[in-house]
């Protein structure tokens, strides 16, 4: 929510990054590092607290501070990225999201107006295992309009976001030629080699579904972001609940559902008739509850 695009002025703006006369420069020691005049933010490679420093003066433009440089992959407009995020009023420091809170961490597009302005700029550049702050003005926020009840309207926000991975996976190609039987059937097109998924976990996938004669009714790739679902109670098809248990972190697999275990007599929408059998290629990318 702290980061979702709203009607804020999307026009590319300056960005100020601190340098070491202005702030104190990064360590890891897990003290507090000051960001500018506004926020003290901590260092520890745990949920980081943000900690407002009154100041009549309200940012004019993006500031940026990296309170711990990351030395992985580096954030380029189009990417999608995963974070961990803290995001707070500069006001008075109220937070308004976290990341943390969820114990879920956040996939999203970054340079395509996925999400607000403040990030879309702020963002790029950063490398995997970074910790940047990201002190933002109105206008590259939620502007005029705030958001609900927790963003008031011409709100300056801070942020602290973590790195945590650029996605790097390729869509997979369409099945072809595939019969589904009566029974579900897996292959694991790659093998991940991190955690298994267990009934009741919580799953971030990327997937593509098709008809059998590979006619495209859904794919999270259209949409840029990953699909977090729980896997094992009822949450999505028995398909999903009973195909996916056993996959491992980074791993692809393809899914030949039958139409029992999709959706049946009824089928959904114009998309999927009744009685009809399913093919998905899905990707693991993380099980939430092993960030």
């Amino acid at each position: 929510m702290g980061c979702s695009n709203s009607d804020s002025a999307q026009d590319p703006e300056n960005t100020t990054e601190f340098s070491s006369s202005d702030t104190s420069s990064p360590s890891t020691t897990g003290s507090a590092q000051p960001v500018g005049p506004w926020v003290n933010v901590s260092d520890a490679s745990d949920r980081p607290s943000i900690v407002v420093i009154p100041n009549k003066q309200a940012p004019t433009d993006l500031a940026i501070r990296d309170i711990r440089v990351g030395v992985g992959n580096k954030v380029e407009a189009g990417d999608v990225v995963e974070v961990h995020y803290v995001g707070a009023l500069l006001a008075d420091g109220t937070e308004f999201d976290a990341s943390w809170n969820r114990s879920e961490t956040f996939f999203v597009p970054i340079g395509v107006g996925a999400v607000i302005p403040g990030w879309d700029q702020g963002i790029v550049g950063m490398q995997e295992g970074g910790r940047r702050v990201l002190v933002i003005p109105p206008r590259l926020a939620y502007g005029t309009s705030g958001a609900g009840g927790a963003i008031p309207p011409n709100a300056e926000l801070a942020f602290v976001v973590d790195l945590l991975s650029v996605v790097n996976l390729q869509p997979p190609s369409i099945p072809e030629n595939e019969e589904v039987g009566s029974s579900l059937e897996i292959r694991d097109l790659a093998v991940g080699e991190g955690a298994a998924v267990e009934a009741g976990d919580k799953v971030t996938v990327h997937y593509l579904g098709t008809l059998a004669d590979g006619t495209v009714f859904d794919a999270s790739w259209r949409r840029g972001t990953p699909f977090t679902t729980t896997i094992g109670v009822g949450m999505v098809i028995q398909g999903w609940d009973q195909g996916i248990i056993g996959m491992r972190e980074g791993g692809r697999r393809l899914l030949k559902i039958p139409s029992d275990l999709a959706y049946g007599e009824t089928g959904s929408g114009a998309s999927i008739p009744p009685d009809t059998p399913l093919l998905f290629v899905v990707d693991l990318m993380r099980i939430q509850n092993n960030p």
